[in-house]
């Protein structure tokens, strides 16, 4: 069935005529319209979706004469035939904007399918799946080799990492908007780091959010020393640059007496994957490569010890 035939979205509706239920014009009214459409329940969803490509609506829509209406990608497609693809009535003047049914996509809310790791987001109907894409609170794959795991960040997957497959994972909570640095000993393999960026809480607010992002850095071996390589897992915030600072010192001393250092240090613009098709080649990565005479006769076999900032945006 059709919900929107034989109606012009377009058409102005009388708040006065009988039958119409308005809201009283009284300063609670925006209250009461806000509260009785909390309530309202979609039961056929296909009612937002275009009727051609089944894709959600949004701006602009288009409507025929009768009232049938279609996306811009679609109305595109049709603009040559000069009929509707439902009803088949001629078109005169091509399609209409249908601003009301705009206005009514853009209006819906749905919660993120994520809520249940945290994501308090309640995009627009109409751009659910744009979120989704980028939604930082999406599950992850595991990158193990023919493991097939898949896990929210609050729900198994650090468990996963650590209890099945032995990899070391360091948390740090840290206020969003500054540099997120971690001091952490490295070994062979992969090594997760989390940062925890908060947000609210400040002067007395109770309203606090957290964006959990995971790093894998990962250590191989190589014939003169150790190459790093660091990845962003799951989905890259919207907009924002993801870089990485390496830092590796080693100082030399003889009978407790200081002779020298050294100091290696690399910045990175970290990529972004979600690790659906496994972990890339690290020869297509940047690599911070540490040689083993830095660590030492002794100190070669043992895990090394690096300090990580990571800033997210124009951080400090």
């Amino acid at each position: 069935m059709e919900p929107w035939k034989d109606f012009d979205f377009d058409d102005d509706v009388d708040s006065g005529s009988s039958g119409s239920a308005a809201v009283p014009p009284t300063s609670g009214g925006a209250g009461l319209k806000g509260a009785a459409v909390a309530y309202v329940m979609a039961e056929d969803a296909d009612a937002l979706d275009c009727g051609i490509c089944c894709l959600p609506l949004k701006p602009p829509i288009f409507q025929c004469n009768v009232g049938h209406v279609v996306c811009s990608p679609c109305h595109n497609k049709l603009m040559g035939t000069g009929k509707c693809h439902l009803c088949g009535i001629n078109v005169a003047g091509g399609y209409r904007r249908c601003h009301a049914m705009e206005r009514l996509v853009e209006s819906i809310r749905v919660p993120c399918p994520n809520a249940t790791d945290g994501c308090t987001a309640m995009p627009a109907y109409c751009h659910q799946q744009s979120h989704r894409q980028a939604c930082t609170h999406a599950p992850y794959c595991c990158p193990g080799k023919d493991c097939g795991f898949i896990g929210y960040m609050n729900a198994g997957l650090l468990d996963h990492f650590t209890g099945t497959h032995g990899w070391p994972c360091t948390t740090k909570k840290n206020r969003a908007g500054k540099t997120c640095r971690f001091s952490v000993p490295l070994s062979d393999g992969f090594n997760f780091l989390i940062a925890d960026l908060v947000t609210g809480g400040e002067g007395g607010s109770t309203s606090i959010t957290s964006s959990k992002y995971l790093f894998l850095l990962n250590v191989l071996r190589q014939p003169l020393g150790r190459a790093i390589s660091v990845l962003l897992i799951g989905r890259k915030p919207s907009s924002k640059a993801v870089k990485c600072v390496l830092t590796f010192s080693h100082i030399v001393s003889e009978d407790r007496k200081f002779l020298g250092s050294h100091l290696l240090q690399s910045k990175i613009n970290v990529e972004c994957l979600d690790l659906s098709s496994g972990v890339p080649n690290p020869d297509d990565c940047f690599q911070f490569v540490v040689p083993d005479y830095l660590l030492g006769e002794g100190h070669r076999d043992s895990a090394i010890k690096i300090k990580v900032s990571i800033s997210i945006g124009d951080l400090e």
